[in-house]
């Protein structure tokens, strides 16, 4: 129990905030504890999880992409252009899955192979995709989408929203990806140390450009996702999202220098910001507050890990050496 306890230590913490936010969300409206009205609830997330899920990856390998959020904005302009042409859905999600995967893919070169700053390529694609969205989707946008693009915000398993299922369905597919696969332990390795495994024959540029494609991928699934539940599509969707998906994958416990992170706490992650937000609309609460509040969380994530390991430094009895780096933590 104690190795379980000091292992999953920060899931465990995640899970006791998720029910103190619960709480008081509660305390806040007699429908909040509604098991459909919850899950219902759940639905405006799932655009924010497909990112988050995309990002963790990349995050693990200690780079970052903050141009997902534009990716999606193509995406959702190509799922919905394809939508007015007649084009059925099941031959439209191939076609915009493999484009968004190329801009990631773009990403990833420009990152691995050219050598650039993640931070400042995908500052500039950030601009650049959101520029190519609104020459795609005009100064209007895109209507009139058809009913079979709209099926996955209306469809249901019961009590629960088709693409809540599919969140979970991409979650545990990370999991697997990263606990159970040659590209998770590269990832992992190159998140400690980039050098090192390249040393020890570790396919470094190829893994980070996978990465990266693959995040392209599942933002153009969250623009699928986008498209069916506002049925429109705009230049400017999910602009500013990046800060809860980015707040999503660190606050999961994945370090943003890389080599540690688990799926199932980028999932319960998503969970607790989810619940604070709910809880916050249900006060009242502006939102430039709930801005403020999803940064403050970004700080603490990184900041509070940070001083306990300072303190652990400084007052534990067995002080680690320099020269060893911490083991990482998978998925």
């Amino acid at each position: 129990m104690r190795n379980v306890t000091r292992r999953y230590g920060w899931e465990l913490l995640l899970v006791v905030l998720i029910g103190l936010a619960g709480i008081w969300s509660s305390t806040l409206s007699p429908y909040f504890l509604d098991p459909v009205n919850l899950l219902s609830s759940a639905q405006f997330f799932v655009i924010f999880s497909l990112m988050a899920f995309g990002l963790f990856p990349i995050v693990v390998q200690g780079e970052i992409d903050i141009s997902l959020a534009s990716t999606l904005a193509v995406g959702s302009v190509l799922f919905g252009q394809l939508s007015v042409a007649g084009v059925p859905l099941v031959m439209a999600l191939p076609v915009v899955l493999g484009a968004c995967a190329i801009l990631g893919a773009v990403n990833g070169f420009l990152v691995a192979y050219a050598g650039l700053p993640s931070l400042a390529v995908t500052l500039g694609t950030l601009g650049a995709y959101r520029g190519l969205a609104y020459i795609l989707a005009g100064d209007v946008g895109v209507t009139g989408i058809t009913p079979d693009y709209l099926q996955l915000a209306s469809t249901w398993v019961g009590i629960v929203p088709l693409a809540v299922v599919m969140v979970l369905v991409v979650a545990v597919f990370f999991w697997l990806l990263m606990a159970r696969t040659a590209f998770g332990r590269y990832s992992y390795a190159i998140g400690n140390s980039a050098g090192a495994s390249l040393m020890a024959g570790v396919p470094v540029p190829r893994t980070r450009v996978l990465a990266y494609t693959l995040a392209g991928a599942m933002a153009g699934l969250a623009g699928l996702v986008w498209v069916s539940q506002y049925q429109s599509a705009r230049g400017d969707n999910a602009d500013g999202s990046i800060l809860f998906v980015l707040t999503a994958v660190v606050l999961g416990g994945v370090s943003i220098k890389g080599g540690s992170g688990r799926a199932l706490g980028v999932l319960l992650a998503i969970i607790l910001l989810g619940t604070i937000q709910t809880g916050m609309k249900l006060a009242n609460v502006p939102g430039t507050s709930q801005t403020l509040v999803i940064g403050a969380l970004l700080v603490g994530s990184i900041g509070i890990p940070r001083s306990i390991q300072l303190f652990r430094q400084k007052f534990g009895r067995n002080k680690p050496r320099a020269s060893v780096r911490p083991a990482a933590t998978v998925a």
